[in-house]
């Protein structure tokens, strides 16, 4: 783990409750299409301001509570939403983050989707739309949610700049 991370996880594993915060982020798209697909493995994604939603999980589940909170505000009974095992990785408890296959990830909420999103064929500017293979995001039901909660994992080395109050940490890419 590079410094900044490391930085990043020192501080994050202090953190109790949740907290508002703003990333940027360089994460490596998995296209459609394996390895027939001639731009897999070269396409990038830059995400610039991103204003995320920090959680814990310490004595209920951050997540589970917004959707709940959310379909009352919509007039629908909360209790219709049930809450499903983790489709991948392992929450480390009492910590913002997720254990997969070796590789630490920070599980967030998006509060405001980022200012700013760009694409990168080999490191050159590239429009979403000539990108062969994007994949669709599916967001779950969420008890039939209008406003869905989005949860949003990153990997760790994929967060290239991090603010949280007083916390600021710049990434080495």
């Amino acid at each position: 783990m590079k410094k900044f991370q490391t930085e990043l996880v020192r501080n994050l594993k202090k953190l109790t409750g949740c907290a508002i915060a703003s990333i940027d982020t360089l994460t490596d798209i998995k296209l459609i299409g394996g390895k027939k697909n001639p731009m897999q493995g070269k396409v990038q994604k830059v995400s610039r301001r991103a204003n995320i939603f920090l959680f814990v999980n310490g004595r209920s589940n951050s997540y589970q509570n917004m959707v709940k909170k959310r379909l009352a505000q919509e007039g629908k009974n909360p209790e219709n939403f049930k809450l499903g095992k983790r489709a991948w990785g392992e929450r480390i408890p009492n910590t913002p983050f997720v254990l997969h296959k070796g590789q630490v990830y920070l599980e967030t909420i998006f509060v405001q989707k980022p200012k700013k999103v760009s694409y990168l064929q080999d490191g050159i500017a590239i429009d979403k739309a000539d990108i062969i293979g994007f994949p669709v995001k599916k967001e779950g039901k969420q008890g039939g949610l209008n406003n869905k909660v989005q949860i949003r994992t990153f990997k760790l080395e994929s967060i290239t700049r991090f603010q949280c109050g007083d916390l600021s940490v710049i990434g080495e890419k």
